[in-house]
């Protein structure tokens, strides 16, 4: 039985360098976290994400959502120097899940995660927000009509002129970047809906100023995803620490 409580092991991020774990979802090892009653004892699942993952339809979908929670708090704990089930994570205003403090003064970590496909993905930085986003890359048949309500007027404008693999890409790019940078803010979607209509809203998108300013960077992903982080302060670099098989995490 893995020992989610004191591995032992323990990472460090440099300001300014995030790291970020990319998991396999349907590995045998990932989806046995989600169905060890043990590790919802614990207090690895919260129960309000309990009782999510008990309403899905799907119990596969329930699985992984508990395998996600059990996952967050494993690889948080490493850098936190703590057990998992000791990881204190709230809702801020607005939605976004924010770390404790372990203790007064102690550093500033922020963290994001996004999943698609079979990859779950988890960012951690020593930084005061962050956002991650990764996508499959995938047909997008209404993606004019999609930027058109979603991005700014120049950045519909732009996917005008392309089609077929080339525009799901760009698309699909752009999409990540923008998600990013919501994540980061803290209102997700409902920041990148109107945002034509409204230049400050658009100010906290600005996908070419944020890349400029070094604070968005694109992922590099497996192949067939997309993928970008964005953080409060310059980033110098992403490292990826983990690819593959959750065993190595646990």
């Amino acid at each position: 039985m893995t020992d989610t409580q004191s591995s032992g092991l323990s990472y460090d991020v440099e300001p300014g360098s995030p790291h970020v774990w990319l998991v396999q979802v349907e590995s045998p090892a990932f989806l046995e976290l989600g169905t060890r009653s043990d590790l919802v004892a614990e207090g690895l699942v919260s129960p309000e994400d309990e009782a999510r993952a008990a309403s899905f339809l799907d119990p596969a979908g329930g699985t992984k959502l508990r395998a996600r929670r059990v996952i967050l708090r494993i690889i948080l704990g490493r850098y936190l120097e703590c057990g998992a089930a000791e990881v204190g994570i709230v809702t801020a205003p607005g939605g976004k899940p924010v770390l404790l403090p372990r203790s007064p003064g102690s550093s500033t970590h922020a963290f994001s995660v996004g999943h698609s496909g079979d990859l779950y993905a988890v960012a951690i930085g020593r930084c005061s927000s962050l956002g991650l986003d990764i996508e499959h890359l995938r047909s997008v048949p209404r993606a004019i009509a999609i930027a058109d309500r979603w991005f700014g007027r120049v950045e519909a404008a732009r996917l005008q002129s392309l089609d077929g693999d080339e525009l799901d890409r760009v698309f699909m790019e752009l999409w990540t970047d923008k998600e990013a940078l919501a994540k980061r803010h803290g209102a997700g979607l409902r920041l990148m809906h109107g945002q034509g209509d409204t230049p400050e809203v658009h100010s906290e998108l600005d996908v070419e100023r944020e890349r400029s300013e070094g604070r968005l960077v694109r992922l590099l992903t497996p192949d067939r995803y997309v993928g970008a982080v964005a953080s409060s302060e310059p980033l110098s670099s992403i490292d990826i620490v983990n690819e593959g098989d959750p065993r190595w995490i646990i």
